[in-house]
C-alpha cells in the first residue's frame, strides 16, 4: 500500500512539474513554444482554446492571437514573415497571469517585483506605455502611463526612479533571438 502511496505522489509531482514548464516564461521560449513553433503545434497547444489567425484567410498569417473560454486573451504570437514566408516566431505578448519566469515574475506582478528580481537594462516610452527592457529573459514588460503620472502620448524620457513599485504590469513581450 506503500508503494502505491508513493508512486502516486511522485506521478502526482511529476504531472505537476510538467504542467508549470508549460506555463513557464525562459530566454527564448514560453514553456514549450519556441521560435520554430509551427502554426499546426500551436494549434495543438490550444486546442481547447478559441483562436484567432490574422489576417483571416490569408495564405501565411502574422498574428495568432489565443483567447479562453472566457474571452480573455492568454498570448498574441507575433510571425517574422519575410516574402510570404514565415521563418519563426518573433515575440508572443503574454496577457494571462498563469505564465510566469522561474523568479515568479507574471502580469500579476508589480515594478516592485521587476526590480526585485531583474536587473533593468532600460526604460524606454511608447505612446501609452513605459516599455522596461529585461536582457537576462530577453523580455519587455509594459507599465501602464497612468500608473507612472505620465500622460498619454508623452514621449520624454523615462528613469527607474520615476517608476512607483506599485506600477503594474499591462503585458510581457518575449522576443526571439
Amino acid at each position: 500500500m506503500k508503494k502505491i502511496i508513493s508512486i502516486l505522489v511522485l506521478s502526482l509531482i511529476f504531472v505537476q512539474c510538467n504542467s508549470d514548464k508549460k506555463l513557464l516564461i525562459t530566454k527564448n521560449n514560453l514553456g514549450d513554444i519556441h521560435k520554430n513553433t509551427t502554426i499546426i503545434e500551436l494549434d495543438q497547444m490550444f486546442s481547447n482554446d478559441s483562436i484567432v489567425k490574422l489576417p483571416e484567410n490569408a495564405p501565411v498569417y502574422k498574428k495568432y492571437i489565443v483567447f479562453n473560454h472566457e474571452g480573455k486573451q492568454i498570448i498574441n504570437v507575433k510571425f517574422d514573415v519575410k516574402r510570404d514566408t514565415i521563418q519563426g516566431i518573433e515575440n508572443i505578448k503574454i496577457f494571462d497571469a498563469a505564465y510566469t519566469t522561474e523568479k515568479g515574475l507574471n502580469t500579476a506582478s508589480t515594478f516592485k517585483d521587476i526590480a526585485n528580481n531583474y536587473s533593468i537594462s532600460k526604460v524606454e516610452p511608447s505612446f501609452s506605455s513605459a516599455v522596461v527592457f529585461v536582457d537576462e529573459v530577453n523580455i519587455t514588460i509594459a507599465l501602464d502611463k497612468k500608473d507612472l503620472k505620465i500622460e498619454e502620448f508623452d514621449m520624454r524620457k523615462i528613469s527607474k526612479d520615476q517608476i512607483p513599485d506599485m506600477a503594474k504590469i499591462q503585458y510581457i513581450t518575449l522576443w526571439f533571438d
